[in-house]
């Protein structure tokens, strides 16, 4: 995970935003906080339905729709814990 090499080159006590579209980070960014003792400062989601802009040399599948991708956007404040 990025995080774990973001909080590693960070120094103690620095706060980090995250911003991600994968739902499985309500899940795993407040468990990544508790099992590593970093404090969770903030939790939210600041959009849902939000347009994502593809890389147009992403790989897709002809029944793929041509309807642009939406997804919700999520926003985390992350402190790393203290020497």
């Amino acid at each position: 995970m990025m995080l774990h090499r973001t909080i590693r080159q960070a120094n103690s006590g620095e706060v980090i935003e995250i911003l991600a579209t994968d739902p499985a980070t309500t899940r795993d960014i407040p468990n990544f906080c508790r099992h590593l003792g970093h404090e969770l400062v903030h939790q939210e989601t600041v959009a849902e339905q939000v347009v994502l802009a593809l890389d147009p040399d992403e790989i897709t599948i002809d029944s793929d729709s041509t309807e642009p991708t939406r997804a919700t956007l999520y926003r985390y404040l992350v402190k790393k814990k203290s020497a």
